[in-house]
């Protein structure tokens, strides 16, 4: 999918963007089914609100027995190790339709981009207090890490609203400074009402909330990370993934021959 100079330029001036039926049907169900599958596995070990602060990460769960560094820094690895429980087909969307989406915002070039991070947030019914602060994805780094651009693809796989905890986002305020906001948060907020499948690609500066759910039905959302080049820790370990969108140019053809 490619986004056009003029989608582009409004997340640069703003700090997101709304794809309206970003996913397709059978894509969402994709999501949807592994959604369902986490989370009733997540409610074996504790509550997902209490206990698991409604987001669940496919790699970080426990779901997997092993979680290798290998599959977490490795395009061939990542893809194998997801595809022992999802169809391989999920895997890929994540990394060629939303990475190569993402990487449009942020690079001309491929090469540089990688999936930091991917989670489920799912708010059961009735979970008024499962709500989520104004806040800025890039305080969660440090200021070393800071140097990387991240983009988070905020994918309901139910329709959302604020009756069901949809997202609220604050809009640059200062093109020339984005990310910089001054005085108290939600000063020209909007509500992003969208249909299952849509995406809200959302800048890491970019100051944003989500309302509780006050329906009777589950509300969730699939959210993957980009950022444009590695990510990581005091001592070199990766922050949470590296997986590149694209195999390395020095990639050996017995590389490809055991994807």
């Amino acid at each position: 999918m490619s986004l056009s100079l003029d989608q582009i330029q409004f997340y640069r001036t703003n700090g997101y963007l709304i794809v309206d039926a970003f996913l397709t049907n059978e894509e969402v169900q994709l999501y949807q089914d592994e959604a369902q599958q986490l989370t009733n596995y997540c409610y074996e070990q504790g509550d997902i609100v209490a206990d698991w602060g409604c987001v669940i990460e496919p790699l970080g769960c426990g779901y997997y027995d092993q979680v290798t560094q290998h599959a977490k820094s490795n395009r061939l690895g990542y893809i194998a190790l997801r595809a022992q429980s999802v169809p391989r087909a999920l895997p890929l969307c994540t990394l060629d339709k939303f990475g190569l989406c993402a990487q449009q915002l942020l690079s001309d070039n491929a090469q540089h981009m990688y999936l930091l991070n991917e989670q489920y947030i799912v708010k059961p019914p009735y979970s008024e207090s499962a709500q989520f602060a104004w806040h800025q994805d890039v305080l969660y780094f440090s200021e070393t890490q800071r140097q990387h651009s991240v983009v988070s693809v905020w994918t309901p796989l139910n329709d959302v609203s604020e009756t069901n905890g949809t997202v609220l986002v604050e809009p640059f305020p200062d093109p020339m400074n984005p990310g910089v906001y001054r005085g108290e948060p939600g000063k020209g907020k909007f509500t992003a009402i969208m249909g299952a499948g849509s995406a809200i690609f959302m800048d890491g500066r970019l100051r944003h909330c989500s309302s509780g759910n006050h329906s009777a039905s589950f509300r969730v959302v699939y959210m993957p990370q980009f950022s444009l080049g590695r990510i990581k820790r005091d001592g070199d370990s990766h922050a949470a993934l590296a997986i590149p969108l694209v195999e390395p140019t020095h990639a050996s053809p017995l590389d490809w021959r055991e994807s």
